[in-house]
């Protein structure tokens, strides 16, 4: 009877260390910005050398999010700005390079109607069924019968919904197909929070992503301030935002004792607005447009919900490399070469004041 009973103690003993494991089981998440299609990017003759500096750290974590602010339509001509298509070779780079969660609603969705849009859903499904379903998207919907869903990500034992939305369209027409929801109006804003609040209870994990938001401006406005805090309460754990081209400052809220993040801005990975820098000063506006960063983040999981253990980001350039051709490097690689590397002749004097003012703004110390 004793060994009887001390089996049993060690049975318990041994799920309790399973379960403590299972609870403090972390996840390493990725966030960038917006990956666009200007001609210089679309000029590029093999899209896998945009991310080729960058694809060590997207390969090494668990999800890693982008935007995409294109089309995605096999039917038509490749288009850069001001009406963005793309071929799914563009896209399938990010892939291999480690990008896996996408958010497709933004202004530029709609550039081409309702077909263009199809398209998109069409060639993200190809992408997905390709890669053995580990590639996900939010934010569009072929389908009006059904609503806007969550996108489910089970990873580690754990599950994720994945949201996104967009503040508008470039389009007058509101398009149905698109999860559009503006911050300003506050009874949709109270729908879409009790919606989240549902949600909540379903998931260990709740990503929401959101475009919109002032462009060109370093700081968030008070109303998108109000909002993200807001969905975090509501139960959001990360709100990832872009649009404005520019990198704005992340926080970390705590609600409820669990540490939660909100990604302000994560800035453009991917355009071809760097052509028009300002080389003479570091700190001008328009080189925040050329930079910006990865931010690695880790999430551990207690009894009262995911919590965000560490924060960490790598500041990211956009340069025109000896080929002619614009390519993403880290900042801090740029640092140590001597300005031969890119047509644009920066120096590593000017990257490393680059480096610093890419992070004074994502902690917060910018004017």
């Amino acid at each position: 009877m004793k060994r009887l009973h001390n089996y049993i103690f060690l049975i318990i003993y041994l799920l309790i260390i399973m379960l403590n494991l299972h609870s403090e089981e972390s996840l390493r998440l990725t966030f960038a910005g917006d990956i666009m299609a200007h001609v210089d990017n679309i000029i590029v003759p093999d899209y896998r050398l945009l991310y080729k500096d960058i694809k060590d750290i997207l390969l090494k974590d668990d999800l890693s999010f982008a935007n995409l602010e294109f089309t995605i339509d096999e039917t038509r001509e490749i288009s850069g700005y001001p009406r963005f298509n793309v071929h799914r070779d563009y896209v399938e780079a990010a892939v291999e390079s480690g990008f896996n969660v996408f958010s497709c609603a933004n202004n530029h969705i709609n550039d081409f109607g309702i077909y263009g849009i199809l398209q998109t859903i069409r060639s993200l499904e190809y992408l997905k069924n390709k890669w053995d379903g580990k590639i996900y998207f939010s934010g569009l919907r072929g389908n009006l019968q059904r609503n806007f869903l969550p996108e489910v990500i089970s990873i580690k034992n754990r599950t994720a919904f994945f949201i996104a939305i967009t503040q508008f369209l470039n389009r007058l027409e509101v398009s149905p197909y698109i999860a559009v929801l503006d911050y300003h109006k506050k009874p949709e804003v109270d729908k879409f929070l009790n919606y989240i609040k549902k949600l909540r209870g379903h998931a260990d994990l709740i990503v929401l992503s959101f475009h919109g938001g002032l462009e060109y401006s370093l700081k968030p406005d008070k109303d998108k301030k109000d909002f993200f805090h807001r969905a975090v309460e509501a139960g959001a754990d990360i709100i990832y935002s872009h649009h404005p081209h520019v990198p704005q400052p992340y926080e970390i809220v705590k609600y409820r004792g669990v540490r939660k993040l909100i990604i302000y801005s994560a800035g453009n990975l991917i355009s071809g607005m760097s052509r028009s820098l300002n080389l003479k000063n570091p700190g001008a506006l328009i080189n925040y447009t050329g930079d910006s960063a990865l931010l690695s983040v880790s999430v551990s999981f207690k009894k009262n919900g995911a919590d965000i253990t560490k924060v960490s980001t790598v500041p990211v350039a956009q340069i025109k490399s000896r080929d002619g051709y614009i390519v993403v490097k880290k900042i801090k690689n740029l640092m140590e070469q001597n300005g031969k590397e890119n047509r644009d002749l920066r120096h590593a004097s000017y990257y490393k004041k680059r480096f610093k003012l890419i992070n004074n703004l994502l902690h917060g110390r910018v004017n």
